[in-house]
């Protein structure tokens, strides 16, 4: 068993070396086309040292549910396909119109007109090993499927902030957290066109903070690499989920969050 295990980080670490020979670092700057989705609870004190629980109200009622544009860069580091990956993405979302609350919410009372500024700064490290690299051909082109395993360890840092038309009134959630999140990669190449494929879970692998429960996250992208040039562009889709639950003022939220949309950009390679 004791060589079964070394045998097994050695091939693992001659793996994990030959996907870094000589990597390639590329940059890839883009543009995100996003919505932040779904709902949240928050409970209130209708009466002084009482706490009650309110029913769920929609991201759509505060004025969110909408796309729209921000900006992220990523960092890639190996073999093309496989190796370090870091990923930053800003959101800074303001309100599009106005929404009336059915219910309480925090200080927010039932019937006020309501809207929300959502903002959130997001960091993914992961890295990725191929294991899998398989070559047809079609029209006499090579076609070329990869696929790798990984894991990826996600920091996020959210506001969400409330508040009545008026200003009278605010409430806002913060949510921190880090996440671990086992990943797994597919590339599909065909002559200078690539589709790559990225699902990562993480099933309550929290290592802190407010984002607990089964987070989940999916990327898809088309890539088209200019001949002759160390340069690429690209347009995907990207959805991820994003449960949580804390403490703000003195009341407990549960919040099931989305965030969907798309992005374009370009990766320059070095």
């Amino acid at each position: 068993m004791r060589t079964l295990l070394l045998l097994g980080i050695a091939g693992a670490t001659t793996s994990c070396t030959l996907t870094m020979a000589e990597p390639h670092v590329l940059v890839s700057p883009y543009l995100a086309v996003h919505q932040l989705r779904g709902d949240a609870a928050m409970q209130s004190a209708p009466t002084p040292g009482t706490v009650q629980d309110n029913a769920r109200e929609t991201l759509r009622t505060f004025g969110q549910d909408h796309y729209r544009e921000d900006f992220g860069i990523r960092v890639d580091i190996g073999d093309g396909f496989g190796g370090f990956r870091a990923d930053y993405y800003q959101l800074d979302q303001d309100t599009t119109r106005n929404g009336v609350l059915a219910g309480d919410f925090g200080r927010l009372l039932a019937g006020d007109a309501v809207q929300m500024k959502a903002e959130m700064d997001e960091i993914r490290i992961g890295y990725v090993e191929p294991i899998v690299n398989w070559k047809a051909s079609v029209r006499e082109r090579p076609v070329v499927f990869q696929l790798g395993i990984g894991a990826v360890v996600a920091h996020r840092n959210a506001t969400l902030r409330g508040r009545t038309t008026d200003g009278v009134r605010q409430q806002r959630i913060d949510m921190d957290g880090d996440t671990v999140y086992p990943a797994a990669r597919a590339r599909v190449s065909w002559r200078d066109f690539a589709i790559d494929a990225e699902y990562a879970i993480s099933p309550d692998l929290s290592l802190g903070g407010d984002f607990e429960g089964t987070l989940q996250d999916l990327e898809l992208r088309l890539s088209y690499s200019m001949p002759m040039r160390d340069v690429s562009f690209f347009a995907g889709w990207r959805y991820s989920e994003l449960p949580a639950e804390g403490n703000n003022d003195g009341f407990r939220y549960d919040a099931d969050l989305i965030l969907d949309g798309f992005v374009i950009g370009a990766s320059l390679t070095f």
